[in-house]
């Protein structure tokens, strides 16, 4: 079809350019359209992940007290373990123990009696005792001697000394009261 303009030239309106009617074509609408949608699309999985982080977040607190308490167990798994170990390392020298210990029994001089065994954080087997008697620094020293000299008793020990001496006045009578430590090795 063909167009006649009949107005004046003074009243016509200029020609536009194909640039400036671009904003009209269906091509322009297109793109506004997916302008539009595609923030829009994005927003959707964004929405849905922002949810699962939060369901996820949900389920770590509600697993909070179960973690508590399986660290908890496992704690007590691996308290439980190391006196495993020390139950079993006590029961493998056992028989040879229960001889040492007779050893000390056998060892001990007239007038002279044990007040405490005992083993301390270092190890060492502590043995506390009185004497009474003319001879109870003598008897104190030849009992050491007597240890040192038992082969069963002194291949479990690195050494045996004298810690302390000291006399005490009980009932009118003159005790010496001694301390005896003995170093275990590590072995035994």
């Amino acid at each position: 079809m063909l167009k006649i303009n009949l107005l004046p030239e003074s009243a016509r309106k200029a020609a536009l350019s194909p640039i400036e009617h671009f904003h009209r074509t269906p091509l322009m609408k297109l793109i506004a359209v997916i302008l539009v949608l595609i923030p829009l699309l994005l927003a959707v999985p964004l929405y849905f992940r922002h949810q699962q982080l939060l369901q996820l977040n949900r389920k770590i607190e509600s697993l909070q007290p179960a973690k508590a308490e399986v660290e908890r167990l496992q704690l007590l798994m691996k308290d439980l373990h190391t006196q495993e170990s020390a139950y079993k390392t006590l029961g493998i020298g056992q028989g040879l123990w229960a001889k040492r210990l007779n050893v000390l029994s056998d060892s001990l001089p007239e007038g002279v009696w044990f007040t405490d065994l005992s083993i301390d954080e270092e190890k060492e087997l502590v043995i506390q005792g009185s004497a009474v008697g003319a001879d109870d620094q003598s008897h104190v020293g030849n009992f050491v001697e007597t240890l040192k000299a038992d082969p069963n008793f002194s291949s479990a020990v690195k050494e045996i000394k004298i810690d302390s001496m000291k006399r005490i006045q009980q009932d009118n009578i003159e005790i010496l009261e001694f301390t005896v430590i003995c170093a275990l090795k590590k072995d035994h």
